[in-house]
């Protein structure tokens, strides 16, 4: 029985069974928006009415409801040329989007898929480019773009942003932290009271589209809380999401996530990043992107970055979760793009169960990143290679950090000794491995 799962392979193999396949030497199957299949012909030579309609029949009976009836043919005969300019134009188009997939009985299959959202997940291209190039990225004064991921919410990733930039900004950087999480923002309020978050990315993708007068700047909170970081540290600002009150629906509900105008996101991001870099000299970009299969996530993680770090448990949850994600970045960027998988709510070190938790998790690890990350052609490093991208960071659970964050004091003595406290924690050894990580990409010691 045909399935969605399974529809592709048995397509393959039904183009195969024709007896005219000899004169095709590529086949492209097209699935639309609904899951059916319809195929694009590269024939050598001109193929019959009656062959035509063998093969027709041959796809209705083995795909069944799968099949649309829909064959477009290259070349046609001087009888048969009635080809629509419509026909010719989707053969075009075709031709342009479709991705390498598999050979068959010396037929090269491509696929064309068609879906409605999510296509920064699904429609990869194989050579994604990062918002500018990494070799200007790493190269001095260079800024780089690193995002922040997890495929369940809970991770602490927003939290280990926070604390890789304070790490970040204590040994000298300037830093730039942008919250694209617009449906469940949080990390403005990790460092500043409601009452002083006024605008974000939503407002800035709404308004700069409108009015693109407006600067970059009149979106961006200056992070300068004496209780929270030295003279001779470097600089911290925030991009938060947007201020959650009564008019913060009407405007996410105005923001294209599905990515029906082609490119919208990547391009309104990738505007926004470069707004940033033109009028902010800072040296990390760090972005926290929305858990899940989102839109506007899988842009920030798989189109723009000049770097990912990867944030789940030791659940099959998550780790399905981040398999899929792992796949996506492998299919759309070169071998040595930079990913980092991090460990969350491990057993502290010196606790029973450690060393089991920890072998458990790197071997996991080891396994998804063999499997689904590494090239198979290529030397695999070992399992206990530390610093390669199946050797994670973990971070233990930590419960002074369950009553939630907060880094910014109203100058009491009880208030400046609370935030010192989450600073101790937030740049302590764990983070602090993360963030040189993240500076070993780029050729920083």
């Amino acid at each position: 029985m045909t399935t969605f799962n399974n529809s592709l392979d048995a397509a393959a193999r039904s183009v195969c069974q024709w007896g005219k396949k000899g004169l095709l030497s590529k086949v492209t199957i097209i699935r639309d928006v609904y899951g059916k299949l319809s195929f694009l012909m590269d024939n050598a030579e001109s193929v019959e009415d009656p062959d035509k309609i063998e093969l027709a029949m041959i796809l209705d009976r083995e795909l069944g409801p799968y099949f649309t009836g829909k064959i477009y043919w290259k070349k046609l005969s001087h009888k048969q040329k009635t080809i629509k300019e419509r026909e010719e134009l989707i053969v075009e188009i075709l031709e342009q989007e479709r991705q390498d997939w598999i050979k068959k009985d010396d037929i090269e299959f491509y696929l064309s898929e068609r879906p409605i959202a999510k296509k920064a997940w699904v429609c990869q291209p194989t050579d994604q480019e990062s918002v500018w190039p990494y070799e200007e990225a790493a190269g001095e004064h260079g800024k780089k773009v690193i995002t922040f991921y997890s495929f369940k919410g809970g991770m602490g990733r927003t939290t280990a942003l926070a604390a890789v930039a304070l790490t970040l900004v204590r040994q000298g950087k300037n830093v730039m932290m942008v919250d694209t999480d617009m449906e469940a923002p949080g990390l403005a309020t990790l460092f500043f009271d409601e009452e002083l978050i006024a605008r974000g990315v939503l407002d800035y993708l709404i308004e700069h589209e409108i009015d693109g007068r407006v600067p970059v700047t009149d979106y961006v909170l200056d992070v300068t809380d004496p209780a929270l970081l030295d003279e001779n540290e470097g600089q911290l600002f925030l991009m938060p999401a947007g201020k959650v009150d009564k008019n913060y629906l009407q405007k996410l509900a105005r923001i294209d996530f599905q990515d029906n105008r082609a490119g919208y996101l990547r391009e309104a991001l990738a505007a926004l990043l470069a707004d940033i870099k033109d009028n902010y000299d800072v040296d990390y970009i760090l972005m926290d992107a929305r858990a899940g299969f989102h839109d506007m996530g899988g842009v920030a993680v798989a189109q723009l970055p000049h770097g990912v770090v990867l944030f789940g448990n030791d659940s099959r949850q998550s780790w399905d979760g981040l398999t899929q994600v792992l796949r996506t970045i492998a299919e759309g960027h070169r071998a040595d793009f930079p990913v980092m998988i991090v460990g969350t709510m491990c057993p502290k070190a010196a606790s029973e169960g450690y060393t089991w938790a920890r072998n458990h998790f790197i071997n996991k690890s080891y396994t998804v990143c063999v499997e689904n990350y590494y090239d198979a052609e290529s030397e695999i490093p070992g399992v206990e290679a530390k610093g390669e991208l199946h050797f994670p960071e973990l971070l233990s659970f930590n419960d002074e950090l369950l009553q939630g964050v907060e880094l910014y004091s109203d100058g009491s003595q009880e208030k400046n000794q609370r935030v010192n406290a989450y600073k101790t924690i937030l740049t302590g050894e764990s983070y602090k491995r993360i963030a040189d990580r993240i500076k070993n990409w780029f050729g920083e010691d």
